[in-house]
């Protein structure tokens, strides 16, 4: 007869696909809330993540500390971005400025970053680092984790969360 675990018990590990599943999952989840209530973007469907390497792209990552580490990358079409930020800012398109496009694709990457370490289930605290943006002509993933991508009006936008629970 199998008896019920303890409900204090910890569950055991993950294996590495079920984490990277549910942290996908997580990830799309959390962008697609941050897109919809703060930048009043859709996400339309999935897209693939590697179809922007080489590409042109508006950057912007962090590292966090604490329990866990890790780091966060976004990037984005030059065109959503712009469109984000004005989205965000509630201006015309043609009324934005690169300046104000890099400020708001850090804060998309600080809020999106965010919303996912509160809902992971073993973050104890952790302290995110301020983000910072480039544009790269040709765009080569740094963050080495879990990406996403999406497709929204206009472009993509992708996302990737490298979580360390060992290190702080």
């Amino acid at each position: 007869m199998n008896e019920p675990a303890a409900p204090d018990m910890a569950a055991p590990a993950m294996a590495a696909p079920d984490m990277d599943a549910l942290v996908g999952a997580l990830l799309r989840s959390c962008s697609e809330h941050v897109l919809e209530t703060m930048f009043f973007a859709a996400v339309f469907d999935n897209a693939d993540p590697a179809a922007s390497t080489g590409c042109e792209r508006v950057v912007s990552r962090l590292h966090f500390h604490g329990k866990p580490s890790g780091d966060f990358e976004v990037d984005a079409d030059p065109g959503i971005a712009r469109s984000l930020t004005a989205g965000f800012l509630g201006l015309d398109e043609s009324d934005v400025t690169p300046v104000q496009e890099d400020e708001v694709m850090a804060e998309f990457c600080n809020m999106t970053c965010g919303a996912a370490l509160s809902s992971l289930g073993r973050v104890k605290y952790f302290n995110l680092e301020t983000p910072e943006t480039s544009r790269p002509h040709e765009f080569v993933p740094v963050v080495d984790g879990v990406r996403r991508a999406f497709l929204l009006e206009g472009g993509t936008l992708s996302v990737c969360l490298r979580v360390d629970f060992d290190r702080s």
